[in-house]
């Protein structure tokens, strides 16, 4: 059996991933980066997921308020994300994270495209500072699990 790949955006951040959040079908483009670029690396970088759609009506651009639009007023940065596969026995979540940025294309007379640019948890947890004591005599998963609790995620992804 084929794999069947999946890309959603849970655009109403209900944790839902399903009707209109399914992007698949309308995907040109789409390269994920989990945080190691290279052998070897000590520390990964944060994880990203860069994605072009067609965008020919105007579905994905910020700005198209019409009441048409089932997206009208949801394309917004902080949607969560998730790219899956499944091979008719295991579903695989490969990538999830938050969209970033949104950038519609202004072609008015060509191709129609929206770059949207999704990043992984780094970006909250390398912007959070911590107010814990000094740990000693502490084991390396402890302080982490402490460090972790401090973080603040955005909804639908949190749990």
């Amino acid at each position: 059996m084929a794999t069947t790949w999946t890309i959603a955006i849970d655009w109403d951040r209900d944790g839902e991933f399903s009707g209109d959040d399914i992007v698949t079908e309308r995907a040109v483009w789409v390269n994920w980066f989990l945080g190691f670029r290279e052998p070897f690396m000590d520390i990964a970088q944060n994880s990203t997921l860069g994605l072009v759609l067609d965008n020919r009506d105007r579905r994905f651009s910020p700005e198209n308020e019409d009441t048409a639009n089932p997206l009208a007023g949801k394309i917004q940065p902080l949607r969560p994300v998730r790219l899956t596969s499944n091979d008719g026995t295991t579903t695989r979540t490969h990538w999830s994270g938050w969209v970033e940025s949104v950038h519609p294309a202004v072609n008015k007379y060509g191709e129609r495209l929206v770059k949207i640019l999704c990043t992984g948890a780094l970006q909250f947890l390398s912007s959070t500072q911590t107010k814990i004591e000094l740990q000693e005599n502490q084991r390396s998963d402890q302080i982490i699990d402490a460090l972790i609790q401090e973080v603040i995620f955005p909804p639908a992804l949190a749990s």
